[in-house]
């Protein structure tokens, strides 16, 4: 058994199991004194004798067996947690707590993460919806998958998972009686759905033919609080609006919903995910990790998530 230093209580053990310090220096490969120097460390720190010596034998004092006694159950649980431990480093286990984007994270990652649950079974999950910027360093969140800006903060680390592209939609059935728009100016003929901002209509960007970016503001009929509003809006023929592309890659794909001015369209949203930094990364992060990266990467397109 090789001795680690300052593990006085090792070194008390292994006596109490060798019978004396010769034998207990011998198997912890200490000489006789740095034996009983640790054992006179643990005397003075206690105030009490552990054991009685002679010049032939050693025995424990009766505090000594308590003492033994404590020491030997603390230590075989503490090896017990150890092993435990040591197993979470090879297999996906435990809970991870992770923070998603309400839409995004039901629609594409959250199933990712129930699939992770069906081929670990000791891998829990506890997952909550979020927009605003997770304090990853709080302990409360081990996972987060934030769409916009992250916040520069020491101690994290980011994935970029792509750019949520936007997509300026309107329904065929909305095109039936309506000219197509061929340009920002041609959207102020037509009904639009916005979204909300400090209690106006959002403005939409554009890049103009300069490449200079432009800000639109829409004069809205219907301003309406969330993506999936605003995809029942316009699937209901009620005007234009912006949608994340990955929402209606299938409306889009069918014909049922049709995309205007793709290469004018400004605002794509960086996605990032994001966890504290550590020098070791634990089994359950790691494939949490992989799980959502392989989950958008069927969505990119040219780095965009679309």
């Amino acid at each position: 058994m090789r001795h680690q230093s300052g593990d006085d209580i090792g070194v008390f053990l292994m006596v109490c199991e060798a019978g004396s310090f010769v034998a207990a220096s011998l198997r912890l490969r200490l000489s006789a004194s740095a034996v009983a120097k640790a054992i006179g460390r643990l005397e003075n720190r206690l105030g009490i004798r552990l054991f009685q010596r002679t010049t032939r034998v050693l025995n424990l004092t009766a505090e000594g067996v308590v003492y033994r006694d404590v020491c030997l159950r603390a230590r075989s649980e503490i090896e017990r947690v150890e092993v435990a431990i040591a197993g979470l480093a090879h297999e996906p286990a435990g809970t991870l707590q992770v923070s998603l984007p309400p839409l995004f994270g039901a629609k594409i990652i959250a199933p990712a993460l129930y699939a992770l649950c069906r081929e670990w079974p000791n891998l829990d999950f506890s997952i909550s919806t979020s927009t605003e910027p997770s304090n990853l360093l709080d302990g409360t969140t081990d996972l987060a998958v934030r769409i916009g800006e992250i916040p520069d903060i020491s101690g994290l680390t980011a994935r970029s998972l792509g750019l949520q592209q936007l997509a300026l939609c309107g329904s065929s059935s909305y095109f039936e009686t309506r000219p197509v728009p061929q340009s920002v100016a041609d959207l102020d003929d037509h009904d639009v759905i916005a979204a909300p901002r400090q209690g106006k209509p959002a403005p939409w960007q554009f890049h103009s033919l300069d490449g200079e970016m432009v800000s639109w503001h829409p004069k809205a009929r219907l301003v309406l609080d969330g993506s999936l509003l605003t995809h029942s809006a316009i699937c209901n023929g009620q005007g234009l609006g912006l949608l994340p592309r990955w929402l209606v890659r299938d409306e889009l794909a069918s014909g049922r919903l049709v995309s205007l001015m793709d290469d004018r369209i400004a605002g794509h949203l960086a996605i990032h995910a994001i966890w504290p930094a550590s020098p070791v990364m634990l089994p359950r992060l790691r494939v949490a990790i992989d799980a959502i990266v392989t989950v958008t990467r069927p969505l990119l397109k040219d780095g965009t998530l679309g």
